[in-house]
């Protein structure tokens, strides 16, 4: 039994290497067989199609963010206190750059026009409805008025607060290297702006 949990573990690291590599349409089961050492029909064994091997990975994408969501909030009680955002912040750089192969993945599946249900959009409902029950909750605690657009609201977490953390996850190597910077200085540069836009918008008027 475990040597089949290894198995399949090993499987499916290889096909997320590949299929961010070359990217979903490109790879092949071959070449994952060949590069997992294990034999072709075993994969087929463990998954029907190389599209439920990509399922799988969109599954623990979504579980693992989960887990990531509920240590973050435990984390951090006031999110307006001391910056203590910084804390919130990091834990998200951590999750999209441990992630970041699986999730260029989802971002190439996601623009294409026949996707019934993105991944990038299941992934934005999940933070973005977590983060917004959080601010809820902070606003309340100040005897602050929520914003009740939820559109607005919508619109500003998802374009404003998530897809600068999916962007960090797909070009950080390339923007380190085409600008000679490191990941922490890359880092505290994206904070600083991003405590300027997306934060901004959060502090009451």
């Amino acid at each position: 039994m475990r040597d089949a949990i290894e198995t399949k573990a090993r499987i499916l690291s290889v096909a997320e290497d590949i299929f961010s590599r070359d990217g979903f349409d490109g790879a092949r089961v071959d070449d994952i067989a060949k590069e997992a050492g294990v034999n072709k029909a075993l994969i087929y064994y463990y998954f029907k199609s190389k599209n439920e091997i990509l399922d799988t990975l969109f599954s623990k994408l979504i579980e693992d963010a989960k887990t990531m969501l509920v240590k973050s909030m435990e984390s951090t009680p006031d999110i307006y206190e001391n910056d203590v955002y910084r804390k919130l912040f990091d834990m998200y750089i951590r999750f999209v750059s441990e992630k970041r192969k699986i999730i260029r993945v989802a971002i190439a599946e996601s623009a294409k026009t026949d996707i019934p249900s993105p991944i990038i959009m299941e992934l934005g409902s999940l933070i973005i409805n977590a983060e917004i029950e959080t601010l809820r909750k902070e606003y309340e605690k100040k005897g602050l008025h929520f914003p009740e657009d939820k559109h607005e609201l919508l619109v500003m977490e998802f374009f404003t607060g998530l897809t600068p953390f999916l962007c960090y996850a797909l070009y950080k190597e390339q923007w380190e290297k085409q600008y000679g910077v490191s990941e922490k200085a890359l880092q505290d540069y994206f904070y600083q702006a991003f405590k300027k836009t997306h934060l901004m918008a959060h502090l009451p008027e």
